[in-house]
């Protein structure tokens, strides 16, 4: 019998020697989808370790770069393996809204589903470009550098338990990140432990929040090294991706939005915008961009801001009603029709701005942050953005039942707050 019999299994992890690596501050990275040009110029500058030169190589072949780079720091000992598989306690310790939060995440390495073993559920669309990108990093270098980031419903006592009684040891690692988010990670590594996990999570469902390119990567790799090996009827480290699984009832899973800036907007795109959303919306005019956050934190789902032109004008857009929204997006899935980014997409973008798919998909015209002030300063400056549409966050209901549906929301729907840090935990798939 194969070592791999489980849905769940720990791993022998790759870890920073902090002794040889200056320290997990200089070496830490966000995921390589928030790494811009200018921030990975910052990383690579702030150290010969930091793992961006493996996640986001910048040399001409980047892939085999990367993975040179990380044999040179395995053979260094800068990089360590664990000395025996284990799980990984990650807590992440922040602030949000002026309160102080915990999370609580599980890191292990979960058995890569069948799409129609409906076990593991996307909520959000995933994309050429970055898959055949991810692939390429996965297929040089054989492991996973940064985690997907999954939930499962409801809570699961056994590792609430083993959270209690770990959360007072000192961690194997510690780092503030650059947003003063605090990250720990404690192995666990008993082997009752390991079991009772394994068994309470085997048949649970999970809900990918992060990570979706990285999943569907995992899919292309382990069908690739299968095929490689005439399709050995034994589980293979390969079958494997490395996943954090956080509960829902977790008290400190946030969810934030991702708000949109356009650019390269033609004057007459926007000239009659309250006439012609007038069709599906209630339109009100705003006084400032303050009022403007504050209602449309007041008025909750289902309200959308708007920021237009130059000078800037204001706006709060709320839909007529569910029986029009329907009606104007007939076409999408059921559990889709209601959610604040599929109304912005589908009916504000497309239909009263005129916006078709490949303006939507051209580099450039569309970019996204969480950060509120951040779209609004774009919005008012004198060059600035052409629009600014603010968003409230789906909540948690409503992205599993998206999921459970089998339905997908549009890319950059969701922003589940912190993000995981890479480089803290690495996977080596082939290990």
């Amino acid at each position: 019998m194969s070592e791999l019999s489980h849905r769940i299994e720990p791993f022998r992890a790759l870890m920073y020697d902090t002794r040889r690596c200056g320290g997990l501050r200089s070496v830490v990275a966000p995921p390589y989808d928030l790494i811009d040009r200018e921030l990975q110029e910052q990383l690579y500058a702030r150290s010969p370790y930091n793992v961006v030169r493996v996640e986001l190589n910048r040399e001409t072949e980047p892939y085999s770069a990367a993975a040179k780079t990380l044999r040179q720091w395995r053979e260094e000992k800068v990089m360590t393996l664990a000395a025996v598989p284990a799980f990984y306690l990650y807590t992440q310790v922040f602030d949000l809204g002026g309160r102080r939060l915990r999370r609580h995440g599980l890191i292990a390495r979960i058995r890569v589903d069948h799409p129609q073993d409906g076990r593991i559920l996307p909520h959000e669309k995933t994309f050429a470009g970055p898959k055949a990108d991810r692939l390429q990093l996965l297929t040089a270098t054989r492991a996973n550098t940064s985690s997907i980031f999954a939930i499962y419903s409801g809570a699961c006592a056994e590792f609430d338990e083993i959270c209690r009684g770990l959360e007072s040891s000192a961690p194997l690692l510690y780092v503030a990140d650059h947003l003063g988010v605090e990250n720990y990670i404690r192995m666990i590594d008993e082997a009752k432990q390991i079991a009772s996990v394994q068994h309470a999570l085997a048949d649970r469902p999970f809900f990918i929040a992060d990570g979706h390119h990285r999943y569907e990567t995992a899919r292309l790799y382990r069908e690739r090294r299968r095929a490689e090996e005439n399709n050995p009827s034994t589980p293979r480290p390969y079958d494997y991706t490395m996943i954090t699984l956080t509960s829902s009832d977790d008290p400190g899973l946030a969810v934030l939005s991702f708000h949109r800036v356009l650019r390269h907007l033609k004057s007459e795109v926007l000239g009659d915008f309250a006439q012609r959303a007038a069709r599906w919306f209630n339109v009100e005019r705003v006084g400032t961009r303050d009022e403007l956050r504050a209602r449309l934190k007041q008025a909750g789902a289902r309200t959308i801001a708007a920021v237009l032109g130059k000078p800037a004008q204001f706006f709060l857009v709320r839909p007529k009603s569910t029986e029009q929204l329907d009606q104007a997006m007939y076409e999408l899935p059921a559990p889709t029709r209601s959610l604040d980014v599929s109304i912005l997409h589908h009916l504000v973008l497309k239909q009263v701005l005129g916006l078709d798919e490949a303006w939507l998909k051209t580099e450039g015209n569309i970019e996204y942050t969480p950060d509120a002030d951040v779209a609004l300063s774009a919005a008012v400056e004198d060059d600035g953005a052409d629009a600014v549409f603010l968003l409230n966050p789906p909540s948690l209901r409503e992205i599993e039942e998206v999921s459970k549906a089998g339905a997908t929301m549009p890319e950059k729907s969701t922003y589940f707050y912190p993000k995981l840090l890479t480089g803290l935990v690495i996977n080596p798939v082939e290990d």
